[in-house]
Formats: C-alpha cells, sequence, structure tokens
C-alpha cells in the first residue's frame, strides 16, 4: 500500500504543474461518447488445489506445491471528465508469477506507470545431488565422501545425496514516465531492474576423463535505463534515444570439490562465471516523406560494452599458482555502429507498381586488448602461450523488392537480397548470402484468399582456415553449418477459405531444403518441413468452434570422423491437435473448453563408426483439457469454476535409467524424463463496482 500512496502522491503533483495545458481540452466534448467515470473496478477472490506439481507444470505457472493455493487478483481505476486517469491492476497474487502494475495521467499530456512481475523457471525431474549449499559459489561434499576414479567406487553416493530443486525466480521492477510537451515534442523514460537468484545445471570436469553436474549459483541483477524524446509534424518523425544497462553478477567464479580420484592437485576445481559488464549506446532516427509516394525512414546507433572485472588465476590448483597473468584486468570494450541507411524506402513507380529498398549496416569493433595468455585446461593440463581473439564483425544487408497490382486480384511480388558477413579471427573470414524470392496472390474469389511464395539463398564461403586453439583441435574438414557453403530453397502455400458465412478454415504448407554439399563433415543435408490447418465456425456472436492441427517433420545427415568415418541421420516429427468451444449458454452462464493433444518422436539413426546398436527413439506425449464456466449472479457478482487436467509421458535415452552414477566418468543429476499426470481445481468469485 505503501508504494500505491506514494504513485499517487506523485501523480497528484503532476497533475497540479500540468494544470495549465489541462485547461485546453476542458473544453473538448463528445456527444455521442460514453465514457465511465469515478472509481470502479472490479476484485477476484477464491482458491485453488493442485493434486501435484511436477517441475515440468508447474514451470512458468506459479503453481510450486501441491494442495491448496490462494487465487487473488483485481483492477481499480479512476477517470474524470478533465482527462485524468488512473488504473491499477493485480494477478496471480497467490502463486509464483504474480504482477502488479500501476498506469496513470492526463490523457494527452502524461503518463506514469509502475510494475512488478515474479515469476520462477524450474529444471529438472527428480534431480539430486551430493554437494552441499546448492546456490552458493562453493560446492563441498560431505565429510565421509570416499573419492575413486569411477562413479561405481562412490560409496558414500547413496547415503549423501539430497533432493535438489533447480529453480530460479526472475523478479522485475519498472517505472517510466512519457510527457507530451507543447508543440511537437514529446519525452520518454523507462527504468527496470531485473533480478534473478535461484540454482541452475553446471558442469565440470577433468579434461575428458570425469565430469561431475553441479548445482551453480544464479545471483546476478540488471539495471537498465531509456531516454527518448520525439518530435513529429507534417509527415516527418525524428527521435533521439539513449540506453544504459549495468549487468552485475555477485559470484565472480564456482569452486567445486572433485568428487573423483584427483589426478595431480586437482582435488578443487574453479570456473569464472558471467562478468560484470556496462553497455551504453545513442539512437537517431527518422523518417520523412519527400513526395506523394515516397517515405524515407532510416536510423543510426552508436554503442559500446565495456567489462572491466578482475581476472581470475589461471587455476586453482596450487601447481600453477606461480603462472603471471598478462594483466590484472581484461579491459574489454567493444564498440558497435549500427547504420539503418534508407531502412524503408518506399516509392510508388506507377499506379499499380511499388518499390521498396533498404539498406542496413552493423559493425562491431572488438578493441579488447591483445595478449599471450597460457592457459590451464580443466585445472590440469597446461598449454603453450596463446594470444586471446577479440571478435569483431561487419555485417551488410541490402534488400529490394518489386510489387505490382495486376488488374483484377492478382497480386505479384518479386525481389532480391543480398547479406554480406565479414568476421576477424574466425575460420570463414567472409560469407555471402544471395537470394531471390517470388510471390503471388489472389484474392478474386469471395470466399477464398491465396498465396504463394518461392524463395532460392546461395551462401558463399571464403576458405576455411582452421583457427588454433588452446584446446581439443578440431579435424580441418570440419565445416560449421553456419559458416558453410550453403543453397537453401524454400516455398510457401497457404489458402484461407470461407465457404459459408460462419465456417472459415485456413490452410498453410511450408518447406525449407538446405544443402552442404561442399562439406565433407558436419551438417550436410537439412529439410523442414510443416503443415498446419485451422477450422473456425461462429454461427451466432455469442458462440463459436474451432479446431487445429499441426505437422512438422525435420531431417537432417550429418557426417564425422573419429577412428573410423560414420554418419548421422536424424528424423524429428512433432503432431499437434487441439480443438475448442466457447460461448454463452445463457443470459447467465458462459462455458469455454478447449482440448490439445501433442506428441513428438525423435530418431537418430547412424551408419559406420564402431556398428553401435541405434539410438532408442526419444519420445514425448501431451494431454491437456481446460473447461471454465462463469455464472453471472447479479449485476455485480461472477461466480468461477474451472478446471485443468494434464497428463504427460516421454522418453529419453540420455537420462532414463541412469541415474546419478549410472555413467562411470559422470557424476550426473540422476533425473529422469518427465511423467506425471495434475488435475488442478479453481473456485472464484468476481465482484464488479
Amino acid at each position: 500500500m505503501r508504494c500505491i500512496h506514494i504513485f499517487a502522491t506523485v501523480l497528484l503533483l503532476v497533475s497540479g504543474s500540468h494544470a495549465a495545458m489541462a485547461q485546453e481540452t476542458d473544453t473538448w466534448q463528445c456527444n455521442f461518447c460514453t465514457y465511465a467515470s469515478g472509481w470502479f473496478g472490479s476484485l477476484t477472490l477464491g482458491a485453488g488445489w493442485a493434486s501435484e506439481a511436477p517441475t515440468r507444470f508447474v514451470d512458468y505457472r506459479g503453481i510450486n506445491n501441491s494442495g491448496l493455493f490462494p487465487s487473488l487478483g483485481g483492477a481499480l481505476a479512476y477517470r474524470n471528465g478533465r482527462g485524468h486517469w488512473l488504473e491499477f491492476e493485480a494477478h496471480d497474487l497467490g502463486t509464483e508469477r504474480r504482477m502488479l502494475k500501476a498506469r496513470g495521467g492526463l490523457e494527452g499530456k502524461y503518463q506514469l506507470r509502475i510494475a512488478y512481475r515474479e515469476i520462477a523457471k524450474l529444471r529438472g525431474f527428480n534431480s539430486s545431488t551430493p554437494f552441499t549449499g546448492p546456490g552458493s559459489p562453493t560446492l563441498t561434499l560431505p565429510a565421509n565422501w570416499v573419492n575413486a576414479s569411477q562413479t561405481s567406487g562412490f560409496t558414500a553416493l547413496n547415503s549423501a545425496l539430497s533432493p535438489l530443486a533447480l529453480q530460479t525466480v526472475r523478479k522485475n521492477f519498472s517505472t517510466g514516465l512519457d510527457l507530451k510537451l507543447p508543440g511537437a515534442w514529446s519525452l520518454k523514460a523507462d527504468y527496470r531492474h531485473f533480478q534473478k537468484d535461484g540454482t541452475r545445471p553446471f558442469a565440470a570436469g577433468v579434461l575428458t576423463l570425469n565430469s561431475s553436474h553441479v548445482p551453480a549459483p544464479v545471483n546476478f541483477n540488471n539495471d537498465r535505463v531509456d531516454l527518448a524524446a520525439s518530435w513529429s509534424a507534417d509527415h516527418k518523425h525524428l527521435r533521439i534515444g539513449f540506453t544504459s544497462s549495468v549487468f552485475n553478477n555477485q559470484n565472480a567464479a564456482i569452486t567445486i570439490q572433485n568428487p573423483f580420484a584427483p589426478l595431480g592437485s586437482t582435488h578443487f576445481l574453479r570456473s569464472a562465471l558471467e562478468p560484470d559488464s556496462e553497455f551504453r549506446q545513442l539512437t537517431l532516427s527518422g523518417a520523412f516523406r519527400p513526395a506523394d509516394g515516397i517515405k524515407i525512414s532510416g536510423s543510426a546507433s552508436r554503442g559500446s560494452i565495456r567489462q572491466d572485472g578482475a581476472l581470475l588465476p589461471y587455476s586453482i590448483n596450487p601447481d600453477f599458482e606461480n603462472i603471471p597473468l598478462p594483466r590484472e584486468q581484461l579491459a574489454q570494450k567493444i564498440d558497435s555502429d549500427s547504420l539503418r541507411l534508407a531502412s524503408r524506402l518506399s516509392a510508388r513507380l506507377g499506379p499499380r507498381l511499388d518499390l521498396t529498398a533498404s539498406i542496413r549496416i552493423d559493425e562491431r569493433d572488438n578493441r579488447t586488448p591483445v595478449d599471450l595468455y597460457t592457459p590451464v585446461i580443466t585445472d590440469l593440463a597446461i598449454r603453450p602461450e596463446t594470444p586471446n581473439r577479440p571478435y569483431s564483425f561487419e555485417r551488410k544487408h541490402y534488400r529490394a523488392e518489386l510489387a505490382w497490382r495486376v488488374p483484377g486480384s492478382l497480386r505479384l511480388r518479386a525481389g532480391l537480397g543480398r547479406r554480406e558477413h565479414q568476421r576477424s579471427l574466425q575460420s570463414v573470414r567472409k560469407t555471402e548470402d544471395d537470394s531471390l524470392w517470388f510471390e503471388a496472390g489472389f484474392n478474386g474469389w469471395s470466399s477464398a484468399q491465396l498465396r504463394l511464395r518461392l524463395e532460392n539463398t546461395n551462401r558463399d564461403a571464403s576458405p576455411y582456415l582452421s583457427v588454433n586453439d588452446p584446446g581439443l583441435q578440431e579435424n580441418p574438414l570440419m565445416r560449421k553449418f553456419n559458416l558453410a557453403a550453403m543453397d537453401r530453397r524454400r516455398a510457401i502455400f497457404e489458402l484461407d477459405i470461407a465457404p459459408a458465412l460462419p465456417l472459415s478454415a485456413s490452410l498453410s504448407w511450408h518447406v525449407s531444403d538446405n544443402d552442404y554439399e561442399a562439406s565433407l563433415l558436419g551438417l550436410q543435408y537439412s529439410r523442414d518441413e510443416s503443415f498446419n490447418f485451422d477450422l473456425a465456425y461462429n454461427p451466432t456472436k455469442d458462440w463459436s468452434i474451432y479446431g487445429f492441427a499441426s505437422l512438422e517433420d525435420i531431417d537432417s545427415r550429418i557426417a564425422g570422423a573419429g577412428i573410423s568415418a560414420w554418419r548421422a541421420n536424424t528424423a524429428d516429427q512433432f503432431t499437434t491437435l487441439g480443438a475448442g468451444f466457447a460461448g454463452q449458454i445463457s443470459e447467465t452462464l458462459e462455458l469455454d473448453l478447449e482440448l490439445v493433444s501433442a506428441e513428438s518422436k525423435g530418431n537418430i539413426r547412424t551408419t559406420g563408426g564402431n556398428k553401435e546398436a541405434p539410438f532408442p527413439s526419444i519420445r514425448t506425449r501431451l494431454r491437456n483439457a481446460r473447461i471454465r464456466a462463469t455464472y453471472a449472479h447479479g449485476d455485480h457478482w461472477n461466480w468461477i469454476l474451472s478446471a485443468e487436467q494434464e497428463s504427460y509421458s516421454s522418453s529419453d535415452w540420455q537420462v532414463d535409467g541412469l541415474g546419478t552414477d549410472g555413467i562411470p566418468a559422470i557424476l550426473a543429476f540422476g533425473q529422469d524424463s518427465p511423467d506425471y499426470h495434475v488435475t488442478v481445481l479453481r473456485i472464484e468469485a468476481l465482484y464488479r463496482f
């Protein structure tokens, strides 16, 4: 309540300072307008019950415990005849995705706003860990822990395991002001504070010999300020803005007691976490119409990112404590420029012919000092001195399109585009993507519209050069798919039909083929194909029936080489079906019903290699049913009864049945594929005033 009082006080103070401006609109009248005035709103009060709270179901729902939970919310608003207004909203106050916000101001003059949002994110399913202190920067093992070279030798593991909730809570506080100045100018200011706390999965180990999954701490915040001034008049617009963002991580590193038999002095392992950083950016944008049928818009920005945090020693291993760092701080500075020249040039070349063209240039100049570092890999293996590689790039994107409205109902579009990407200190210094597309649309039928689009993109890449990294060297024949030469073909077909007035349907088919013929190792081919169908029936304005279906297939072919050459073919299939009803059953009863079914299947088939057995299929299956009934009791009261039931089953060979020690070289969380059946009931009373 204190925040509400402060907000209302500030609002009244600003109202007083703008009394003179308000007088200009006091005499405005609308003979046909009806507006609510005074105080009005609604209050929701009730309770809910959840049969259980499995991780995947409650993720982002905020119902983190089974049993009863409160259901609280509401809205409050105020209007007067002089244009002053005030609004308060509250949602899900009884769960961990609560939201509060308030807005107010004087119509056409200013607006103040403030908001708070909170939501929880959960990971893992039936996870456990032997480490003590989850969420802290130092993770240790029980005093009776027995180290071993493999997990089968962890004799104290079962007694040391404790249930683990991998959860983060994100909290957002924001406030802002919009101010309309006399004339054509307006100002906008926004501030946001973002806080995230909890634990997340993290892995640490010694080379490729072993690894441990640990609950790493999450405790960071971000403060962002956005300021802008805008001017608009006579088909011209100008805006100048400034953004400042500061990221602060409370934990510079995580230290982990090694559960495996130490090699050398690797009793403890340490890894750096995300460093503190600062971002600043100045942006200028504008648009104008030099003549009828021509519009030009553009924007330019200049920004910089800095990281000045102290560098950690190369290793926590005492065997390497005497290796000096080349500098105490990284002193990283990245300058970024973004120029949009005629980003939306629109010109009417004739009565039926239009041209749009755009140019975009993005440049990032990484000015981090280059020094020689002596890396220690996983606190055990020292590597020769190697320089750091501050990565810079320049991106250019050109695009032009002609649109022709053929006499009748045919619309044709044709265009071309080009993307140039130059990089420094990367395997491929330059790639060029050239695209051509053609589109035809027809709406000559009274009950149907048709759209067809064909597109081809070809990427050329400069010679592939191996980059010397201190870690394991990659095969010189390997090609990263985002840097490799590619040929892509896409097609889109869309049809909207309404054979009868209350009935409408839409049908779409999308397909994309990607060939990487020059890649001897790596991704060589992929295909993404989807089919969607939607149907709606609205016989009256009071109720409707709808249904939808979606099918998607994603296939790929990958080539690799280890001791011997191998190939892998992946095939992923997704199927989603749904139907629903929404309508006014009677003058006092409203009903909403929705049923959803979703399934996925993933297969990986390998050939060559050591002739391993095929991987089992990865499967998921979801069934969700929701119903909501609203009964109006008089002019002020509504009774709301809702129910949701969800069943979910899945299988994933990567985690199922392995437990915490199922892989000899990995101490895992022991999580399983989600499998649950949940029912959630709510009863609420809504009062309007």
